[in-house]
């Protein structure tokens, strides 16, 4: 039986993934949820905007929701979404107290995944392993991105800055159209060890989308994070 999803957000990522879980066979999508209202799009699902939510979600009653929207849609969505519904959070933004919220919340099955692709996922335990193994070094996180994206730090420059046992400075460009560019220095005195993550299509983004839905729809309800499903 193919698993039942609904999506929000169709920004330059929502766009991509939707037409990725359209394509797929293992997925039924019932739905999209959409801020544009005059743009038009090419899928044979509905689009609808954020005030249909409720009605979408009990007419269509989807296994997991995929969202790609921003924090302060995030926690409104999550009073209307059913419960034991699958929520993959594939945003980045959150202030402490916001993700207080959705870490506290019991009736839903979340994964909060601030970068949703699964070359960061493996940078993220490879830096991990360097951190380990080598230690005493200056490390500092650089990361690049499209230049209307509004966090700067990305959430994801912050995970992984969090990994370490240490203050690491991180720093941030925001230029053209930048799919996506993080990088971790590992520097002593006389040398240095560099790990990188590019990505080159959004389509990562889709491929980490629908891992993280196959992920969670059959776990208990609970706060769970994207690191967990590279375990």
């Amino acid at each position: 039986m193919r698993m039942k999803v609904g999506l929000f957000g169709l920004g330059r990522t929502g766009k991509v993934v939707a037409q990725s879980f359209m394509l797929d066979e293992r997925f039924d999508v019932g739905f999209a949820v959409c801020n544009e209202r005059k743009e038009r799009f090419d899928f044979d699902f509905p689009v609808e905007q954020p005030e249909r939510i409720s009605d979408l979600l009990e007419q269509f009653r989807p296994d997991v929701v995929v969202d790609f929207t921003t924090p302060e849609a995030v926690m409104c969505n999550i009073e209307k979404l059913r419960d034991e519904t699958g929520y993959v959070v594939a945003t980045t933004g959150f202030s402490e107290k916001q993700l207080l919220k959705l870490k506290a919340n019991d009736r839903l099955k979340i994964l909060y995944s601030p970068n949703i692709s699964d070359g960061i996922n493996v940078m993220l335990k490879a830096c991990e392993l360097l951190n380990r193994i080598w230690s005493d070094t200056d490390i500092e996180v650089i990361e690049q991105h499209f230049k209307s994206k509004k966090d700067s730090p990305s959430g994801t420059a912050l995970e992984i800055a969090k990994i370490f046992d240490q203050h690491v400075p991180v720093h941030s460009v925001r230029a053209g159209g930048i799919t996506g560019v993080h990088e971790v220095i590992f520097a002593v005195g006389s040398q240095k060890i560099t790990v990188k993550h590019e990505s080159s299509s959004r389509e990562v983004f889709a491929e980490g989308a629908k891992k993280a839905a196959e992920w969670i729809v059959n776990k208990r309800c609970g706060f769970y994070e994207i690191c967990e499903v590279y375990n």
